[in-house]
């Protein structure tokens, strides 16, 4: 057996490779980590700025920190604090007192209403004055304050508006006739607070005439079907539309009767007789739709109008916050004294009567419009006739109109005083 040989020099051939010593293969494995590392620093660094330099290159996930301000980022309409919707309910009398005798002058009656979504203020209501006691005003009390709603000329008057009344503490209304008289009032709608919807929001629409009826050529019944009113051609769903009715009343008075079937005709517009060429009166009406169409019926007079002024809308349109509705706290505006045949215009308020909405989410509001004339002409709100101003005597319409800049364009024909009282603002997107 021959012992191993002591300095063999071994030779490498070309293409073998030499065994790495342990030493050497750990120093080798440690620069390749070290390298490696790097590789993935300097990557993940240029990920980052590229991502800040151009926000949306690389998805935000549920566990990364950047999705945090995307998703708290403000809509593109935001809420409104008191924003509402409008429910328009099938019409329901809250107070008749023909059923159970006149109210004295001066009175106060408690105006009982059903129960209402939690968090509501404020409703829609018909009130009406029928055989009134003497001259006089009809008011709601609104809080701590007391509005008046309608002005009674005189004996036997009868007449109507539509209310935005605010609930008191209780859930109630109250209302008086400081002149006495029979008091009916109706429920018509409901202010629900809701920060955004689909159903429920107002859309003002520019005037368009939807019936002429003239009694003694076309009898007292007109329907208007809906679908052929090219103003609501691209509305969607709707849950309600807005008439602004006007009549030429003649010595007989009369009323308006509307509804969704000729048979149930349960809104109704109150008129008194008038002499001379003051003749015409007018009212809104907030009517809802169920199928499709709604109908009409006018008593005595000589013609009727109606125009559409705007729509609810319905179940299944788009959600959004346009159209929502702030009710806001009564007050007594500034009178604006307009010379004939002038424009003037006239703001809705201040920040603080205004509720703190911003002016520039005002779309439109439904407002009061009182005129007292030098003599008797017409008065146009927002370019819509809106009521005849009669001299000496303060007249008053309610209208829904839009309102840029947070403010209305009145045109009178007649020298007057005129004052805008907003009611309910209605939001641009």
């Amino acid at each position: 057996m021959r012992s191993p040989t002591r300095g063999v020099k071994v030779t490498v051939a070309s293409g073998e490779r030499r065994p790495m010593s342990p030493v050497t293969r750990w120093l080798v494995i440690g620069l390749a980590w070290v390298l490696a590392s790097a590789a993935v620093l300097v990557g993940s660094r240029y990920a980052v700025d590229a991502w800040v330099g151009n926000p949306g290159t690389v998805p935000a996930t549920a566990l990364d920190a950047r999705s945090f301000g995307a998703a708290s980022a403000p809509p593109a309409d935001p809420a409104v604090a008191g924003s509402t919707r409008l429910i328009p309910v099938r019409p329901q009398v809250l107070l008749d007192s023909r059923e159970v005798g006149a109210l004295p002058a001066g009175v106060d009656v408690t105006v009982p209403v059903p129960p209402v979504p939690a968090g509501t203020s404020a409703v829609l209501v018909e009130v009406s004055i029928l055989a009134a006691k003497g001259p006089g005003e009809v008011t709601v009390v609104q809080g701590t304050d007391r509005t008046t709603v309608l002005r009674v000329p005189k004996a036997g008057a009868q007449l109507s508006a539509t209310v935005v009344a605010h609930l008191g503490p209780d859930g109630d209304l109250r209302a008086s006739a400081t002149g006495g008289g029979d008091l009916l009032v109706r429920l018509v709608g409901v202010f629900e607070p809701a920060e955004r919807s689909d159903a429920g929001r107002v859309v003002a629409v520019p005037p368009a005439r939807v019936v002429t009826l003239v009694p003694r050529t076309d009898g007292k019944k007109a329907s208007v079907a809906l679908a052929e009113v090219r103003q609501l051609a691209d509305a969607g769903p709707i849950s309600a539309v807005i008439l602004q009715v006007s009549a030429d009343v003649g010595r007989n008075g009369g009323f308006v009767s509307a509804g969704t079937r000729a048979g149930d005709l349960n809104q109704t517009v109150y008129w008194s007789a008038t002499s001379g060429s003051d003749r015409t009166r007018g009212g809104l009406m907030v009517i809802p739709v169920s199928d499709g169409s709604v109908h009409l019926r006018y008593e005595a007079g000589t013609e009727m109008r109606a125009n559409l002024v705007g729509y609810v809308t319905g179940a299944g349109a788009p959600e959004s916050t346009e159209g929502l509705v702030v009710p806001i706290p009564p007050h007594t505006p500034e009178p604006v004294r307009a010379t004939e045949q002038s424009d003037v215009e006239i703001a809705l308020g201040t920040t603080d009567t205004l509720a703190d909405v911003p002016a520039d989410r005002i779309a439109a509001a439904l407002v009061t419009v009182t005129a007292t004339g030098d003599a008797e002409g017409g008065v146009k709100v927002g370019g819509k006739p809106t009521l005849t101003a009669s001299k000496g005597v303060a007249r008053s319409a309610l209208t829904l109109v839009e309102t840029p800049q947070a403010s209305v364009r009145v045109h009178s024909a007649v020298a007057a005083t005129v004052t805008v009282t907003p009611h309910a603002l209605v939001l641009t997107g």
